[in-house]
This record gives structure tokens, sequence and C-alpha cells, in this order.
């Protein structure tokens, strides 16, 4: 469904915003599911720089409103911009969160931390500016909105959203940062008027995070799931393949290390495929296959087996309303 804020709808999914980074020029940077708050998971994927939650916009409360102090982000030295267009609120919530990562360089191949040229570009045209103003920069780049809208929802039909009714219109999702700035953590929420900051970070700051977000969820329904988190950690791949190559590592170290190495493989693997599926409409080949399968014998076979699974499950349903 076209947008006519020219901004289209994104997925929550860790390698959509994993790719998205790479495509803006960020490097050493990559995006992961985060199922649980728990010291063993987030022990999993340390060093962890920053955390996106997602959650349902329910409006008038219930999840929507933080509690925190507003302050101004040029005081504090965040960069912080406004979510001013629709649609834009996870690669605002990216941008937010990145451009407040420190550089980190590194001797070793692929583990450097940086923003690349596209973002130190917009971060030096942006100094000095308030968070309403960066927001409209953010708005008005072209490279931003393409690689963006490349990772929206293909779709063979444009419908003006004015003409959905109500009831069959998605339920709304935000994404806000949390992250250390100065040593303080700060939310960043880009349809919030500045950063919210929560409290001075003492020791791990993932420990202050994880009480701010747990109270969070604990405003929504018991057993309700209307929210995700992601965590922006050190690109995983390049440190295993340094750590397997170094002689000094024990060999059942190693061990471990090669599985991991293989997993992150596998699910790089995995996300480039799913990324480039979105990226395609794949209505013509599905048309093509119902065109060339006209006439023949499996069309037959194809159309009886639906009919067939489709009775199944409306008797099942029937049978399941009748018991209730």
């Amino acid at each position: 469904m076209d947008d006519p804020s020219g901004w289209s709808l994104t997925e929550s999914d860790p390698q959509v915003f994993s790719e998205l980074l790479r495509e803006l020029g960020v490097t050493g940077l990559q995006v992961d599911d985060l199922y649980t708050l728990d010291e063993g998971t987030l022990a999993t994927l340390r060093p962890i720089h920053a955390l996106i939650f997602l959650f349902k916009w329910v409006g008038g409360g219930g999840g929507d409103e933080s509690v925190g102090v507003e302050i101004d982000p040029l005081e504090g030295g965040v960069w912080f911009a406004n979510q001013v267009i629709n649609n834009s609120c996870a690669t605002v919530a990216a941008l937010n969160a990145v451009m407040n990562i420190p550089s980190q360089p590194s001797q070793h191949a692929g583990e450097s931390i940086d923003v690349g040229p596209e973002l130190a570009n917009l971060r030096d045209f942006g100094a000095g500016m308030g968070s309403m103003d960066l927001g409209h920069v953010v708005a008005s780049s072209d490279r931003i909105r393409e690689v963006h809208n490349s990772f929206s929802k293909t779709s063979p039909f444009s419908l003006d959203p004015s003409l959905v009714p109500e009831r069959e219109k998605e339920d709304a999702y935000h994404f806000v940062a949390y992250l250390p700035v100065n040593g303080v953590l700060y939310e960043l929420d880009g349809l919030r008027a500045a950063p919210i900051m929560h409290a001075a970070v003492e020791g791990d700051w993932l420990d202050q995070a994880r009480e701010t977000i747990e109270a969070r969820i604990a405003t929504y329904p018991p057993g309700s799931v209307m929210f995700n988190l992601l965590a922006i950690r050190s690109a995983a791949i390049p440190r295993l393949q340094r750590q397997i190559a170094d002689p000094a590592t024990p060999a059942h170290e190693r061990l471990a290390l090669q599985d991991q190495l293989e997993q992150e493989t596998d699910k790089a693997a995995q996300g480039r495929v799913e990324n480039s599926l979105r990226r395609h409409n794949m209505l013509p080949l599905v048309l093509g296959l119902l065109e060339a399968l006209h006439g023949s014998k499996i069309k037959t076979e194809v159309i009886d087996a639906a009919r067939t699974k489709g009775k199944e499950r409306r008797d099942k349903a029937k049978a399941k309303k009748e018991s209730e």
C-alpha cells in the first residue's frame, strides 16, 4: 500500500536493520533479536551498544508514555532527530541510536565501528540544529528514504489509505532507542520533543536499561505480545574469525567459536535471502505458474487438494465453535 508521505512501512526484523545500516555506510555493527534481558542472553551478544524497543502504539497510555526527564539534546551532547514523516520511525530510531555510538577504530579487519561518509556528512551538516530541523533533514534525504523503502513489503496493488475501513487498518507500532550517551542512559523517541534522560550509568548500562524497559513492559496487560526488542551489537563474524585464527586460542574454545561462526554465517546468509525476497514482487511468478498449469491435470489435482483442505479447515472451525 502506497503512503502519501513517500515512506513505506518496514518490518521489525533484525536482518532488515542490519542491512539498512550497512547500506547507509555503517560498519562494525549488526542487529539481533533480544528475546530476554537476562544476563545469560546479554552475555552471548556483548558488546551491546544500543537497544531498539518496538511497542504497540495504543494511544492514551498503556505503554506509550515513559518516565524520565526531557533534556535539550544540544546541552546533553545527544544527536536526536524528531520523526516528522509517517512510517519512518524504524529508520529514525536506528539513526538516533547509531549516530550516538562512538566510533571505535580497530586494527582488525571488519571490527572498526564507524557511521561511514553518508551519515558523517549528515552529522556535520546538522551540527547545532534542533531536533525538529534534524528530523526534516533526515526526511528530505533521498538516499535514506531510498534505503528505507527498499525493505518495505512489496505489493502489486496501490490503495489510498484513506479508503481503508478503520477496522481493517493494521495496528500501529513504534520504535524507540535506548543507549548511554556521555555516561547517561537516554531514551530516544522521535515522537517526543526531546531525548528522555533516565539515569546516570553506574557500571553496566544494560542494568539500568533492563529496569527501565521492564518497567515499561509492565504497563501492558499480562500476556500481551505487543513489543519486540533488538540489540545493536558489534559485528560478530570478523571477531569470531580472528579468534579462531589466533594460535593462542585453546582448542576447546576454538570448537565453540567455530559453532558460533557457523550460526552467524548461516543467519547472515538467510537474512540476505529474506531481504532479497522483500524487494521482489512475486505476483508475476505466481500468475506465470497458474498460467502454466492452466488446463493441465496437475492444475485439477492442485485445485481439488486445495478445496479438500479448505473444507477440512471450515469443518474444524465449525466444530470448535459449536463446542464452545
